[in-house]
């Protein structure tokens, strides 16, 4: 009897022991793979969890709490990252020793020869734009993202050698990860389709901005990112420091380029910041709308101290084009004349609607509630003789514009229903422009209307609404 109690007993034991080394390797296997485990959300505080979700835009199409589906190999060793040769960063180049105003942040998404050459322009045009003393006060990091072929090696010694005295300075430094950062590649593009992930290119490119981020903690007191072919404008350096230091008001982000995800400038206390929250929604949010959760932003206002090598790529309207359209309207005499406005969107704070028609460049109309159909109405207090017309919408940074929407005119209106009838022309937005230079004279036009055809962004900033008119 005894000798089977001790079989007994020992048959359950190497049962739980089977047990238990299952439940372990198959929690393993889910926190590296695919789970929303409540571990990973149990390791962000609650108060950070909260400030997070108050910077996201209102759009709510991500739930910024969420953990990332695959975990990047990056979260692991980011407490790692120094600023010296490791078993994490490949450094070429002498650390800065002393803090610096600026640390200029370069990064290439490959290894592609084409962009390496971009890139060694953009550093040619900083280094033969800023003087002998200009350069005692940034510092460069130039980013090569992790790959297992011998390219990267390449480019580096090739950086090095034609740039050997600034990186025997400390001026260059070549940074890019030792290891690999990123994450199961086959794992995430079996999930992305059903998941609605970002594509691979974008979410690998998010945690190299996080150990570019990450790295340059604590070099200077300011960070700024460029493009690779980036040109910089003679003395962008001394404006730069100049305008900053200008700053007697709050701000997260300033704009210097014509790019609205290159070219912002951020406080290196931000930096750790900025890093986690590209890890933690590096499979959700692209940079643009990653860089948009810190929402108090200014724009340069002077010409753009930074443009690019490559032409072509877009077919936006850019901020600085459209703003000397509106700097051209506004030196006319005869724009705006008395009108009633009316709107059916719902106001942001201050910004009312009245500031739309005000002829004020600086000013704006801001809203976060309205539909498809939503419209906003001038309704001039007599007939016009009209020559051109401009609405410019949206953010200094690329956000917020009228995507999907028409400009029309008309010769009636109706106040009850606060309508345009009897419409005479109409003209579709262009990246969340309007501009009708190329239209004959417009006669005897009552009121316009803005409508919007497709509501795709929670927010809407409507900047100016100009109308030249020939008075008779």
């Amino acid at each position: 009897m005894a000798i089977r109690i001790k079989f007994a007993l020992r048959g359950l034991f190497r049962l739980l022991v089977t047990v238990l080394t299952v439940y372990i390797i198959s929690q393993m296997l889910v926190f590296h793979s695919v789970s929303k485990s409540s571990t990973r959300r149990a390791q962000t505080s609650p108060e950070l969890r909260r400030e997070r979700q108050k910077r996201m835009s209102e759009n709510g199409t991500v739930n910024i709490m969420d953990p990332p589906l695959l975990i990047p190999k990056l979260k692991k060793i980011s407490e790692l990252i120094q600023h010296a040769d490791s078993d994490i960063v490949d450094l070429l180049g002498l650390p800065t020793s002393e803090k610096v105003f600026l640390t200029i942040g370069i990064r290439l998404n490959s290894t592609n020869p084409k962009d390496f050459k971009l890139a060694r322009e953009t550093i040619g045009s900083i280094l033969k734009t800023t003087g002998i003393k200009d350069r005692r006060h940034y510092v460069i990091i130039f980013y090569l993202p992790f790959t297992k072929d011998r390219t990267r090696f390449l480019l580096q010694e090739a950086l090095g050698r034609r740039y050997q005295d600034f990186v025997d300075d400390g001026l260059i430094q070549v940074i890019r990860p030792a290891t690999d950062i990123y994450f199961d590649e086959y794992l995430y593009s079996s999930l992305r389709k059903a998941n609605k992930l970002i594509s691979l290119h974008s979410a690998k490119s998010n945690i190299d901005d996080a150990f570019l981020f990450l790295y340059s903690r604590g070099l200077s007191q300011f960070f700024i990112e460029l493009r690779p072919g980036s040109t910089c404008a003679t003395y962008f350096f001394k404006t730069m420091c100049m305008y900053v230091n200008s700053f007697k008001t709050k701000w997260d982000q300033i704009h210097f380029s014509e790019n609205p995800q290159y070219g912002r400038l951020f406080r290196t206390d931000h930096l750790q910041t900025m890093a986690e929250d590209a890890l933690h929604t590096y499979d959700r949010l692209t940079t643009e709308e990653r860089l948009n959760i810190y929402k108090i932003y200014f724009q340069y206002p002077q010409k753009a101290l930074f443009s690019y090598v490559e032409t072509g790529e877009s077919t936006n309207v850019s901020y600085y084009n459209r703003r000397e359209v509106v700097q051209e309207m506004l030196k006319s005499k005869t724009i705006n004349p008395a009108a009633k406005i009316f709107t059916d969107m719902r106001q942001y704070n201050d910004h009312e609607l009245k500031y739309v028609y005000d002829r004020n460049p600086h000013t704006f109309f801001w809203s976060n509630g309205f539909q498809t159909g939503s419209y906003v109405t001038v309704f001039f207090l007599k007939p016009q003789l009209i020559q051109r017309i401009v609405v410019n919408t949206g953010s200094y940074i690329n956000t917020d514009k009228l995507m999907s929407g028409i400009l029309t005119t008309g010769q009636e209106f109706n106040m009850d229903t606060r309508e345009c009838k009897n419409l005479t022309m109409q003209w579709a937005f262009i990246d969340g422009f309007v501009d009708t230079i190329d239209t004959d004279l417009l006669y005897n036009v009552s009121c316009l209307s803005i409508i919007v055809k497709s509501r795709q962004t929670d927010w809407l900033m409507l900047r100016n609404i100009l109308v030249q008119v020939i008075k008779l």
